[in-house]
C-alpha cells in the first residue's frame, strides 16, 4: 500500500514540476522574444532541445533511469515532428499574449485524441477511470 502512495506521490511531484518548468519557460521566452526583442525563434528551439538532450545524459549518467532499446526510425520521426512542433509554439508566442499561447497549447491536447481517435481508431481510457483504477 505505501508503495503505491509513493508512487503516486512521485507522479504527482513529477506532473507538477513539469507544469511548473513548462510555465517558466513560456514567460522566460516570452521575456526574450517580446522585451528583449530575441527574433529568433529557432535558435530558441534548438537550446531547448540541446538543454534537454544533455539533462536526459546526465540524468542516464546518474542512473536515474534505465535505458531501454528504441525503434530508431520512430523516434527520428517524433523527434523532428517535436522540434517543428517546439519552433511553431515559439514563434506563436513571439506574435501572442502568454494567456493565449497557453490556451492554445492545451487545446493540443484534445485535437491529438480526436485525430487519433478518427484516424488510427486509438481508444483512450477517460481521465475519470485512470483515477479510479489508481486507488484500487
Amino acid at each position: 500500500m505505501s508503495e503505491n502512495r509513493e508512487f503516486q506521490l512521485g507522479t504527482i511531484g513529477a506532473l507538477s514540476l513539469s507544469v511548473v518548468s513548462s510555465v517558466s519557460i513560456v514567460i522566460c521566452n516570452k521575456a526574450l522574444i517580446s522585451t528583449l526583442g530575441f527574433t529568433f525563434a529557432t535558435t530558441l528551439t534548438s537550446w531547448h532541445l540541446l538543454v534537454t538532450f544533455c539533462s536526459l545524459h546526465v540524468a542516464l549518467w546518474m542512473k536515474l533511469f534505465e535505458h531501454k532499446p528504441f525503434d530508431a526510425r520512430a523516434v527520428m520521426g517524433f523527434g523532428i515532428l517535436n522540434g517543428i512542433s517546439i519552433g511553431l509554439l515559439n514563434l506563436s508566442l513571439g506574435f501572442n499574449s502568454v494567456g493565449f499561447y497557453q490556451m492554445t497549447k492545451l487545446a493540443i491536447i484534445p485535437c491529438t485524441v480526436l485525430l487519433e481517435t478518427l484516424f488510427f481508431r486509438k481508444k483512450f481510457r477517460s481521465v475519470i477511470s485512470m483515477l479510479v483504477s489508481s486507488y484500487n
